[in-house]
């Protein structure tokens, strides 16, 4: 190490070696250090300049903290420790743990201000390399550092003093002070707390430098301190008292970190990690929940055939893989009736929708029917006010068909016409007093929408809320019944507006900003909070959220892996949510919340990130659920099972056209009866506020 310019070097160097017992001149100096530094109390009995008991443990206890041999004697090994530059405050003898703490601040959120800086560097560049510092630290998370003017009443003041500082000095080899917490202070029992640089007896630099110190390095050890950490005994720590000139340490050790979270427990994980469902998937992922609350999972198998599995439990494990059969052309729909049957919908071979429900509820499946018609895209279910399911396609001819219950739980009126020219998926939300409302993309690709004017009732004419959508449409409803629509936009960021008031008229057009490479999958918190989930530009999985219920968004933050599909939202029995995509194995993937989110806390990791940095990495196989590796092939007229339990399987889909009554009203049902669908939607332009 090169040899520093400090007054105490010189009498320290010239204090000869001392055994135990005996006196040289200048031995008291080595007292003081010991005093100065923890390891003598200043009120021990001793005998000035004389190795004697209580010094001689004191040098026992200072040569094992910096891991020399542990003679009691003061020797070459020990001056030239004692000699090293050094941070001022004391240091704490080591215990089962390496790294020492003394209190937490109670106030999570602080704040902190530069006074004087120094002439050593070029303009701030000092102050830059502490604001790196406290950022290391902030990144751990469990504390945040906000700077503030000096004027402003900081927790924490920072700046450059002579050696001889007041409030702590600094005379003597020592590079820096700070302070501890309120409530265990050492300098000062008021705000704020101190961290002081010496400009007096060292020379200072921005990186490795000869004969200087990196003012990052230092401030990072420092602030830890302040944080509340004492001196460690591991010789890489951050914490640990001494460091050379013409060196940097800018990043926290695992013992600093575990030092850190002694005093501040890390916040449970919002979600757990990536886990494999199984299976070989060529479809997006469909998933509902029977009335018991258990989430249910479908998906097209390499045979065409729909497979699910389910929750054994309400928010519990999962099944294996099942075939409810059948060969379909579409991702799958799926609705709950009135009674809480699950039901799902598929386009068959013969462009035709068919269906298939729960015998009972939590129970076992019919075989298919068919619902007819010619539809040249998946279907859209949406539940009426009083408990009739309703779907919705796009015909041959390009406009929305739809097909609905009777009666609650019972059969199906014919196909009727709702016009438009539409050119993507169908979505469907639900107003707070129960209409139906339908988004789609039409020609100009504008959002266009339609709603039933009642309750159960009539339909209105298509409307337009302007902008040029690149995705399909996905409808959120907030936790005060306001409808809410998210679409990808021409330059690939996520846009959204919103119903002013539950049933109302719409806001403007918003960006939520990142770049998106999927459709846009939503879900509600248990704390009513929407949050909205995509694949990225690195293909992972990104997500953000309202940071109150019918609030402002949050940043981007990801939630990791590698997706080839788009993502589907489920919400468990507890209110937590999961999301599964398809992996670059063609398998089902899974995470979830690790708790239901009732309050305004953030729902993903602390620090946002930018959606185009990094990658999301292969989703992990540790913790794999028992899976079927494939899914095993299958054909419509084999004997499936479903829920565990062994029933005939129905025919295959037979062909079928159009019904009839396409272009008819339901005579005698409210939701058939609409006005005049144009042959085209007119065209739109986005808002100005797009």
């Amino acid at each position: 190490m090169t040899e520093e310019l400090y007054p105490a070097a010189p009498y320290l160097a010239a204090v000869e070696n001392t055994a135990p017992g005996e006196r040289h001149p200048g031995f008291n100096k080595v007292q003081t250090y010991l005093e100065r530094f923890g390891y003598l109390g200043p009120s021990t009995s001793r005998a000035l300049g004389v190795l004697d008991d209580p010094t001689e443990g004191a040098l026992r206890s200072f040569q094992e903290f910096f891991h020399l041999p542990v003679t009691g004697v003061f020797d070459d090994a020990t001056r030239e420790a004692m000699m090293r530059p050094r941070c001022g405050l004391p240091d704490v003898r080591p215990g089962e743990l390496a790294f020492s703490t003394t209190c937490a601040w109670a106030d999570r959120t602080l704040t902190y201000a530069f006074d004087t800086g120094t002439a050593d560097v070029a303009g701030n560049a000092e102050f830059d390399a502490i604001r790196r510092a406290i950022q290391t630290w902030q990144t751990v998370g469990g504390l945040s550092f906000t700077e503030v003017a000096v004027g402003s009443s900081p927790d924490i003041r920072i700046g450059w003093r002579p050696a001889a500082d007041p409030d702590h000095s600094m005379v003597g080899g020592v590079l820096a002070h700070a302070d501890f917490p309120p409530g265990c202070s050492v300098v000062t029992n008021t705000l704020p707390k101190p961290v002081h640089f010496d400009d007096s007896e060292h020379v200072w630099s921005v990186g490795a430098a000869t004969n200087a110190f990196d003012i990052e390095t230092v401030a990072l050890h420092e602030f830890g301190h302040i944080v509340g950490l004492a001196h460690s005994s591991v010789a890489n720590a951050v914490m640990a008292p001494t460091v050379s000139s013409n060196f940097t340490k800018r990043a926290l050790t695992q013992d600093d970190i575990d030092g850190f979270r002694a005093l501040y427990p890390a916040a449970p994980q919002a979600w757990a990690g990536w886990n494999s469902l199984g299976g070989v998937i060529t479809s997006d992922v469909t998933v509902g929940n029977n009335k018991d609350g258990r989430m249910e999972a479908f998906a097209r198998g390499t045979d065409g055939a729909v497979w699910h599995r389910w929750q054994t439990t309400p928010s519990g494990d999962w099944s294996g893989w099942n075939s409810l059969g059948g060969i379909i052309t579409t991702e799958i729909a799926a609705g709950n009736n009135q009674d809480g049957r699950l039901e799902i919908f598929a386009r068959g071979t013969d462009n035709a929708l068919w269906h298939r429900w729960q015998t009972t509820p939590n129970g076992n499946w019919a075989g298919w029917n068919s619902l007819g018609g010619g539809i040249t895209g998946p279907a859209a279910v949406g539940r009426n006010a009083d408990g009739r399911l309703e779907v919705f396609a796009r015909g041959n001819d390009g406009a929305v068909w739809h097909r609905w219950q009777t009666a609650p739980n019972g059969n199906w009126a014919g196909w009727h016409s709702l016009g438009g020219v539409i050119t993507s998926e169908i979505a469907v939300g639900r107003n707070a007093d129960g209409r139906l409302e339908l988004f789609v993309r039409g020609t100009d690709n504008a959002l266009w929408h339609k709603w039933q004017t009642a309750p159960n009732g009539n339909w209105s004419g298509w409307n337009s809320l302007g902008g040029i959508l690149t995705s399909n449409i996905t409808t959120g409803s907030n936790a005060d019944g306001r409808l809410e629509v998210f679409v990808r936009g021409t330059d690939n960021a996520l846009w959204h507006k919103w119903q002013t008031a539950p049933n109302g008229n719409w806001s403007d057009w918003r960006s939520l900003d990142g770049l998106l490479t999927s459709d846009i999958a939503a879900g509600k918190n248990a704390s009513g909070r929407l949050e909205v989930f995509v694949r990225g530009t690195d293909n992972a999985l990104w997500h953000k959220w309202q940071t109150a219920p019918n609030g402002n968004w949050s940043d981007w933050h990801s939630l990791g892996g590698i997706l080839t599909s788009n993502i589907t939202v489920g919400s468990n029995a507890d209110g937590r949510l999961e999301v599964f995509v398809r992996g670059t194995d063609n398998a089902l993937w899974h995470r979830w919340q690790t708790r239901p989110f009732l309050t305004e806390e953030p729902t993903g990791a602390s620090g946002a990130a930018t959606m185009t940095e990094g990658t999301g990495g292969d989703m992990p196989s540790a913790g794999v659920v028992p899976q079927t590796v494939e899914m095993p092939a299958g054909t419509m007229g084999e004997s499936v099972t479903t829920n565990g339990h062994e029933h005939p399987a129905a025919p295959a889909m037979p062909a079928g056209t159009m019904d009839a009554s396409n272009n008819g009203a339901m005579s005698g049902h409210g939701t058939g009866v609409e006005e005049p669908a144009p042959d085209k939607m007119p065209a739109g332009d986005m808002h100005a506020t797009a």
